[in-house]
């Protein structure tokens, strides 16, 4: 877990090494507790005089101990109390230990003395490697991940060290305490094993939502989900049978399935794997969940912890959320963030869709944390919902901008916190559910000024390979001062979720829905005239309300109502048709070319 982050205002995605090697922790068993954990290792501190764990030569995969130097003292610095002898600072004690570090990755408290003097001294026990955990609990100020330095013995230790969060120690802690071996990888993974297929979720197409309305998912038209990842040989041999595949599963239940023939990937190479999108009649309320695998047909992948990657969406009445939530549709993920300076600065979400005037946009939810063990309870933020009013067909296009998104909201209502709810979702509805309108680009946002509060975002799905596609729409926006950034913090989404409702508000026994096609339109667009007679008008407005465009009769062919809108630039506009018998529709149009 990574808490209380402080970023620069603007970053964005970099070009991606295919083979970059990168330093992993990952415990191989028990199963129970297998996976990645987030650390640092000795290359993030300084005065150490460690090998180069970019080199899988000097990667460890051995058997976790727990210190023990014979210390017979309580430790109650950190706020409660632990044994001493976890520490490993007694050097006399280490070396006389009744604990055989011999071959072993050596578990070690922080507290008591340096980082390098706890690595040292087990390392002159025969250790081929150091976790050190953080005695400070998670929530505390001085909780989470830290770089380590080497202090007076750093230059002389030779063996991987690594530092988790005080968590992910006790963790750690419980199983060997328990009896249970616990096997870990600490070093660069790419060459380490023999047979090693490989893919991150930097380079899988995610779904684009984590929870979504079902009223705007009525159909493949409304979603579809496109499926592909790249997959890499890592590994030190080459493959002459790996595949890959892909499957969704309905609340356990599979409705679509496809894989790969076998195929060869020699060492070092990639490939991009493709899959038809998912997409169906109808997606029903529940547990949509999209995993990707791969494999070797026939042999057993060294490294499996790379070789499933899995995403939950879950279809529902009323939340729509970027970060990931639980079947209570409470957030997952709580890195809490926030800008290295700023007066007052915004983490926002954007939604767009096709459909959304069947939704009111009616409060949201969001959770933030309080540093330096501040109280959360009297402050005070903005939720902001803006008009993004600027053409543009994606994220990729080159014309985005955000020229129109200003401090002038069309939504602006404050939120206090009445008590100590840091890292919990809090939720505030609107006075008035806005009503949305089609193809209209909103970005809501969590508005503050608290130089001491960090705002909570997740980190999976980060959306990094999505954003890259052609059709990528942007998923969070980022201000600082007044400034916006379409792109947000490139790798964090914001954990604000949308809460929406079916629009039943001021139902016009007037108004007919119009769906016209194709959206965005070139030259013609086609406007199905249901339930309206041939007679009437047609004006179309830009968005300051200039009229660009009328026909005093409607030219049908059918049912259709053709338009010429090639004459238009390219730009959002509002068709309005009233017919003779008071009927009248209202709808956006993308113009674009």
């Amino acid at each position: 877990m990574l808490k209380k982050l402080t970023l620069s205002a603007l970053l964005f995605f970099g070009a991606f090494a295919m083979n970059a090697q990168t330093v992993i922790l990952n415990v191989m068993n028990p199963s129970t507790i297998a996976g990645l954990y987030d650390h640092t290792n000795q290359g993030d501190g300084s005065a150490w005089g460690l090998a180069n764990l970019l080199n899988p030569a000097d990667a460890v995969l051995d058997t976790l101990i727990m210190m023990d130097d014979g210390d017979t003292t309580t430790n109650n610095s950190y706020g409660y109390n632990f044994p001493n002898s976890r520490c490993g600072c007694d050097s006399a004690g280490v070396m006389n230990s009744n604990v055989d570090f011999e071959g072993k990755i050596v578990l070690i408290s922080r507290g008591g003395c340096q980082f390098g003097a706890k690595a040292y001294f087990a390392q002159l026990r025969g250790a081929v490697g150091v976790i050190i955990y953080n005695a400070f609990l998670d929530s505390d100020p001085s909780g989470g991940l830290i770089n380590m330095a080497g202090g007076d013995y750093g230059m002389n230790v030779t063996i991987p060290v690594a530092f988790v969060a005080n968590g992910d120690g006790q963790i750690f802690k419980a199983q060997v305490d328990a009896g249970t071996p616990v096997v870990a990888f600490l070093g660069a993974k790419v060459g380490a094993f023999a047979n090693d297929l490989a893919m991150t979720s930097d380079k899988v197409l995610s779904p684009n939502q984590m929870a979504r309305p079902q009223l705007i998912s009525s159909d493949s038209t409304a979603y579809s989900v496109d499926l592909g990842f790249w997959m890499r040989n890592d590994g030190s041999s080459n493959q002459t049978a790996a595949y890959a595949s892909a499957e969704v599963t309905y609340n356990g239940s599979t409705v679509y399935s496809n894989s790969t023939n076998s195929f060869g990937l020699n060492i070092g190479d990639s490939s991009y794997i493709s899959f038809p999108p998912f997409q169906q009649n109808s997606y029903p309320n529940g547990e949509y969940v999209f995993t990707y695998m791969v494999g070797i047909t026939g042999g057993t992948d060294d490294f499996p912890a790379d070789n499933e990657i899995s995403y939950t969406v879950r279809m529902n009445d009323g939340i729509y959320s970027y970060a990931r939530v639980d079947a209570d549709f409470q957030p997952l993920d709580n890195n809490s963030v926030r800008p290295s300076s700023f007066s007052y600065w915004a983490p926002a979400v954007h939604f767009y869709h096709k459909d959304a005037s069947a939704m009111t946009l009616d409060g949201v939810k969001f959770a933030a944390y309080m540093t330096n063990g501040d109280s959360i309870t009297g402050r005070a933020v903005d939720i902001a919902v803006y008009e993004w009013d600027d053409f543009f067909f994606g994220l990729n296009d080159p014309g985005i901008s955000t020229s129109t998104l200003s401090n002038t909201p069309l939504l602006l209502e404050s939120y206090m916190f009445l008590d100590e709810y840091q890292d919990s979702a809090v939720t505030h509805m609107f006075q008035t559910p806005l009503e949305m309108d089609n193809y209209q680009r909103y970005v809501v946002a969590v508005v503050s000024a608290n130089t001491d509060m960090y705002i909570n975002f997740s980190r999976d799905p980060a959306y990094t390979f999505n954003d890259q596609q052609s059709t990528a729409q942007p998923v969070d926006l980022l201000m600082v001062d007044g400034t916006w950034s379409e792109n947000g913090w490139d790798g964090y989404v914001p954990t604000i979720q949308l809460i929406m409702s079916e629009n039943n508000i001021s139902v016009d026994e007037t108004a007919v829905e119009i769906k016209p096609y194709p959206v965005p339109a070139a030259h013609i667009l086609n406007v199905p005239m249901v339930n309206m007679v041939n007679e009437g008008s047609l004006h179309v407005y830009d968005m300051a309300g200039n009229m660009v465009l009328s026909q005093d009769e409607l030219q049908k062919d059918g049912n259709v109502l053709k338009v010429d809108v090639s004459a238009l630039p390219s730009a959002t506009y509002l068709f309005h048709i009233q017919s003779v018998d008071g009927k009248e529709s209202k709808f956006n149009v993308v113009v674009g070319r």
